[in-house]
């Protein structure tokens, strides 16, 4: 089972590079799979900076088709063909993502991995769409000026220590135990209810949660989306003294705003991130604004780590 998680940020600027600051990209690791949030160009060279393969990525998640958040994709896909990857690879983003990247990588011919584009339109509501035996991702819309996607990354992650004297006391076929163990009840052969606090010396309630919103003025689907969240990375692109009227419209947000959603969602860590080339330098203001609102915040730089420990 997973028992950290990696997350990596591998550019962290708004529409332009900077000097210090890469375009969006930043990397989801646990130890099954490497997950890539946003791909904004240099995203490749950030991801061999940090020690990673670019052959190691195994689902693109793509926020918006705004060119600083997706031009990298088409390189890294290139990147991956001519490393001769054989493994398949997942995009999901917004309609439109597979003709440009159809019209992107035609002259690559054919690739030697299968590629499988998912696109999806949420339209506020939160939908699933990747699960597996740990990881669930879902998805709502943010709010910017073209369609944007707001992702949840949701492991499942064990409660506590498994007892498996408890268990095999209770003739529980060992088939159960895993799911069990991260949280979910079970029905035996016999008809007979098996609950988590039944067999696993219970720490820890409910999953694992991670949200990144991509480019969004504050919205109502995206604080539902991370109610809870154990992390927000939340765009943060002007800083309080900007008037809300002309940056709302824009479909950004400025530090305070991103806290605002981090306080009425009740996440544990608000990251921020995409922050405008006018404020370098200027990272301790904007730090200072942002905890004004919510305390427990962070800003984002390039090739910034945050271990996380989902279980004890």
């Amino acid at each position: 089972m997973t028992r950290w998680i990696t997350i990596t940020f591998l550019g962290t600027a708004a529409g332009t590079p900077t000097r210090n600051r890469s375009l969006p990209s930043i990397l989801v690791s646990d130890a099954r799979r490497n997950i890539l949030l946003d791909c904004g160009e240099g995203a490749q060279h950030r991801l061999i900076q940090s020690g990673l393969s670019v052959c190691r990525v195994d689902i693109v998640l793509i926020t918006h088709l705004h060119g600083d958040h997706v031009f990298g994709l088409p390189g890294l896909i290139s990147s991956m063909a001519l490393l001769g990857r054989t493994r398949d690879l997942i995009i999901v983003g917004p309609p439109g993502l597979r003709d440009m990247l159809s019209s992107s990588v035609k002259f690559l011919g054919s690739l030697p991995f299968k590629t499988f584009i998912i696109e999806v339109d949420p339209k506020e509501s939160i939908m699933k769409i990747i699960e597996d035996s740990e990881l669930e991702i879902y998805c709502t819309e943010a709010r910017h000026n073209i369609t944007d996607i707001a992702y949840l990354l949701q492991w499942r992650v064990p409660l506590g220590k498994f007892r498996p004297e408890c268990a095999q006391r209770l003739n529980v076929p060992t088939r159960y135990w895993k799911a069990l163990h991260v949280g979910e009840k079970v029905v035996l052969e016999n008809g007979k209810v098996i609950s988590p606090e039944d067999v696993v010396e219970l720490r820890r309630c409910g999953p694992f949660r991670i949200v990144y919103t991509g480019d969004t003025s504050p919205c109502e689907s995206v604080i539902e989306l991370a109610r809870g969240a154990d992390v927000l990375i939340h765009e943060a692109t002007f800083s309080a003294e900007e008037d809300p009227a002309c940056i709302w419209p824009q479909g950004h947000s400025r530090t305070i705003d991103a806290a605002e959603v981090a306080r009425r969602a009740g996440v544990r860590i608000l990251i921020l991130t995409h922050l405008s080339a006018r404020y370098e330098g200027m990272e301790d203001k904007l730090l200072q604004e942002a905890r004004s609102v919510f305390r427990n915040t962070y800003i984002a730089n390039d090739l910034d780590k945050y271990y996380i420990e989902i279980y004890p």
